[in-house]
């Protein structure tokens, strides 16, 4: 039987590569008989340079982390091509700041920006941002302070570029040029929220990144804010830009500052795999992430996953499961590595030695399915 692991990292715990090796370490007790590949995937967020990484070599520089710490950072570039692909969560991630320094009134996607800047430097034809994992609602303001804008209140002060300070942008302008033309800008993402609303960046996404509910307000009306300046100034509505609220509006204000196009990010990885010529080589698919929620539906790397499946059997292993499982014929299994007796930090402290020995029982499910 061949079998092919991919999965997305359980955030905040292990790296997809190291999910995939522990359950084919199980497996492989159990099941030895079975022919395994391994294929780290992601959706855009922290492990995605990981997940593609034949496609150039690593390039290090030091860049702003969320709260302007200057620190290394990583990006990929082909140089063949010219082209840079760049993980947001590298510079802007959630997972770089403590929990109690998640606040993103107070964080700023600059790093990001910093490391659009480089691969410029270098010559950059194109460039490929991926856009998960953020802890920033700051409408991608920060990341574009590093290509040279400035953004101004009323009284003609220049603001800093973090997400409170949204609602105060009177006017804004670009006083350092670089040429921007002749680049091609992606935004790769797994989300399709608008830019503010109830559905946008704010309302959906900022409560998981430090914000209170009157902190979430404030983050709208600030993206909101900024939308208007964008129409007053281009005739450009972001609210009609599908996934503009991505990375707490980044994409929208790549939109906007860089000409950049959204897509899919799980689509554009897989491309990038070769992931359907692996499907179409193997009888199992296992995949995963770490927790499975009425989100993963909603475009996410797993929905992608088992779209383009093609009718093989698959087994869905997750942290925690939270929503019913769709009637998907193809799905033979369905399980999650914390039990009602254990508590999430337990599980999250141990979920290598727990993939493992999950590993173990879909070796003997299988041996004998």
């Amino acid at each position: 039987m061949k079998i092919l692991i991919a999965p997305d990292s359980f955030k905040d715990s292990l790296s997809a590569k190291k999910v995939a090796r522990s359950l084919a370490k199980g497996i492989q007790i159990t099941f030895p008989k079975s022919v395994i590949k391994i294929l780290p995937l992601a959706d855009g967020g922290e492990g995605t340079l990981e997940s593609i990484e034949n496609s150039g070599t690593y390039k290090t520089l030091i860049a702003s982390d969320p709260l302007f710490r200057k620190k290394p950072s990583i990006y990929l570039w082909n140089d063949n091509s010219k082209t840079a692909y760049i993980e947001m969560a590298q510079t802007a991630g959630l997972e770089l700041l403590e929990i109690s320094e998640r606040n993103p009134l107070k964080t700023t996607s600059l790093g990001t920006g910093e490391q659009i800047l480089d691969a410029i430097k270098n010559g950059a034809k194109k460039v490929v941002l991926f856009v998960g994992g953020s802890s920033t609602n700051d409408g991608g303001i920060g990341m574009a302070s590093a290509l040279g804008y400035r953004f101004f209140d009323k009284n003609g002060n220049t603001l800093t570029p973090i997400g409170e300070n949204l609602i105060a942008i009177a006017d804004y302008q670009q006083i350092d040029t670089y040429d921007l033309k002749n680049i091609e800008f992606i935004i790769a993402t797994d989300v399709t929220n608008p830019f503010s609303g109830k559905n946008g960046a704010a309302y959906i996404y900022a409560k998981q990144k430090g914000a209170s509910e009157t902190e979430i307000e404030e983050l709208d009306n600030g993206l909101e804010n900024l939308n208007m300046i964008f129409k007053n100034k281009f005739n450009i509505d972001l609210m009609k830009i599908n996934g503009s609220g991505a990375a707490g509006g980044l994409a929208g204000g790549a939109f906007v500052f860089l000409n950049a196009k959204v897509i899919s990010a799980a689509d554009f990885i897989f491309e990038l795999c070769d992931f359907h010529q692996k499907i179409a080589e193997t009888d199992i698919i296992i995949s995963g992430e770490g927790r499975i929620d009425h989100q993963t539906w909603n475009g996410k790397l797993i929905a992608q996953l088992l779209k383009y499946s093609k009718e093989k059997k698959v087994i869905l292993i997750g942290g925690t499961i939270e929503t019913t499982i769709k009637n998907e014929p193809y799905i033979i299994m369905t399980d999650q590595i914390k039990t009602k007796e254990m508590t999430l930090n337990f599980a999250k402290k141990h979920v290598e030695k727990l993939l493992f020995e999950k590993g173990k029982e879909i070796g003997e499910f299988l041996k004998t399915y």
